[in-house]
């Protein structure tokens, strides 16, 4: 096979050769990540970094952060599993999960972890126009709620070992998921709190509204943190991670309080 076309003043790749140099290409990029694995194993950094994360946090924040570590350091594999709060610290303390980004809204027990504070998003009281909440007058006694039907994100877990005090179980529907909650939402079967990344959309466009209760004043704000093993604290590219997803929340924060000015 020719790759070189020798007949002029420089040599030229010929078509054969134009289409083995991309190939060549992927290889030598292949060779640079390896060799960057190498070189992070030797000096104990992260290179499989698996985590497992609340699914209440804002995927677009997450998202985020994960793109600019990658950009920074594409030797890094990251493993990132979406779950229910109550699992997070079981992953953990196992060690299937080397950082787990969990609500701290309902405390977290438990000696052998660590942790840090990562993003609060603020939580709203919603529910669609035509439900009957929508149209009890404002402000109402947070009592009203216990009156409605309430949708529930939870897992098993949760369902088996009773609520904590953000739901009010008169009447709960259970969701396992966030987004059948919102098109529970939109269609009327009930309110609930939801973080503002899940419902911007709907309240932009009307088909959710923002509940206003006496007894909470302005929205409310849901704080997320990381926490890990005390045996197993952050390498270099996982404490980049978490200090990348702080920037990010903290311009999420900004732009926040910029609208409410």
């Amino acid at each position: 096979m020719k790759l070189f076309d020798r007949s002029g003043y420089k040599p030229q790749l010929t078509e054969e050769g134009r289409a083995l140099l991309s190939d060549a290409e992927i290889v030598f990029r292949r060779l640079d990540r390896l060799n960057a694995r190498v070189a992070a194993m030797t000096e104990g950094e992260d290179v499989d970094l698996p985590l497992a994360v609340d699914a209440g946090f804002s995927p677009k924040l997450l998202a985020a952060s994960v793109a600019a570590l990658l950009s920074e350091s594409p030797h890094v594999n990251l493993r990132i599993r979406i779950m229910h709060e109550a699992r997070i610290l079981d992953e953990v303390l196992s060690g299937r999960a080397r950082i787990g980004i969990v609500s701290l809204e309902a405390g977290l027990s438990g000696k052998q972890v660590d942790g840090r504070d990562l993003a609060t998003h603020e939580m709203h009281t919603v529910a669609a126009p035509g439900y009957p909440l929508s149209k009890v007058k404002a402000p109402f006694p947070l009592s009203a709620l216990d009156d409605h039907r309430q949708i529930v994100v939870a897992g098993g877990e949760a369902a088996a070992h009773g609520f904590d005090y953000r739901v009010h179980t008169t009447d709960v529907l259970i969701v396992d998921n966030a987004a059948l909650k919102l098109e529970l939402l939109k269609a009327g079967a009930g309110w609930a709190f939801a973080l503002d990344h899940e419902v911007e959309g709907a309240l932009a466009d009307g088909s959710l509204r923002s509940l206003e209760s006496s007894a909470v004043q302005h929205a409310g704000l849901h704080r997320f943190g990381a926490i890990w093993r005390v045996t197993a604290p952050p390498g270099r590219a996982a404490s980049r991670l978490l200090d990348l997803i702080s920037e990010e929340a903290g311009k999420a924060e900004a732009a926040r309080t910029y609208r409410a000015s």
